[in-house]
């Protein structure tokens, strides 16, 4: 269980380490975490199952000024281990995922007080001119930092199984786990209405009711409608900027 466990620590580390913000966006997703993951301990497809459904929690979210409202990472990075290694329901595991999902805005709030000690000292260097070591305390200190603070609470918990999460659990009074656990289910819902709320200005139905019913009538699969979506976004975009230069 040890190289397991470096690993799904490794993996968190790279999801939330920053280092290529746009690739780490896309990786911390736990749809895509779990595919990670099950490939780790097996079973891909039981792992994209249980990250498919915690998913669900997070559809709609945004994280505002760079503000995570939930750490959908470490929710999916110790809740799927731990439902894979007991065999759990899906359900059983999105209430696991849930408080670790708080918890690890906890751990972005410590990440960034320890950070501000590191932006310090890089702008003493840029006063003194010193921008050959600028790098040192700009990216390399703080993404080792990061490694800490991200590897070890999932390390910790992969390698002692779902006996420590067990128990980290039976700490949490049971009122406020079931009021996370209704929390957690009515966050679908959430999620979902948030993008029909998108969906549904008037600007962009013609795409939703074209989307919808080319869908019904040609019966094409996910991917190619989405390849056909980005080109029909880039001819609009490409058509409004030739409309704004003509009249610029």
């Amino acid at each position: 269980m040890l190289i397991p466990s470096i690993l799904v620590g490794i993996t968190y580390w790279i999801s939330m380490g920053r280092a290529q913000y746009y690739f780490s966006y896309a990786f911390r997703k736990p749809v895509v975490l779990g595919v990670i993951i099950g490939w780790i301990f097996g079973d891909v497809q039981a792992g994209l199952l249980y990250g498919a459904t915690i998913q669900l929690l997070y559809m709609g979210g945004i994280e505002a000024g760079g503000n995570i409202p939930s750490d959908q990472a470490l929710a999916a990075c110790i809740a799927i281990p731990a439902a894979l290694q007991s065999n759990l329901d899906p359900q059983t595991a999105v209430a696991l995922a849930v408080p670790f999902g708080v918890l690890g805005v906890l751990i972005n709030n410590v990440r960034r007080t320890i950070n501000s000690f590191y932006n310090t000292r890089a702008d003493k260097l840029v006063e003194n001119g010193k921008y050959d070591q600028l790098s040192f305390y700009s990216f390399v200190i703080p993404w080792l930092t990061n490694g800490v603070l991200y590897f070890t609470p999932v390390f910790i918990a992969t390698l002692f199984g779902a006996n420590v999460v067990k128990a980290f659990i039976e700490v949490i009074p049971e009122w406020l786990m079931n009021g996370l656990s209704n929390a957690g289910g009515m966050l679908p819902a959430l999620g979902f209405a948030l993008t029909l709320v998108v969906m549904g200005k008037k600007q962009y139905l013609p795409f939703f009711v074209l989307g919808f019913f080319a869908y019904s009538v040609l019966g094409f699969s996910m991917l190619t409608g989405a390849v056909f979506a980005i080109c029909i976004a880039m001819i609009t975009s490409l058509f409004r900027q030739t409309d704004e230069e003509d009249f610029a």
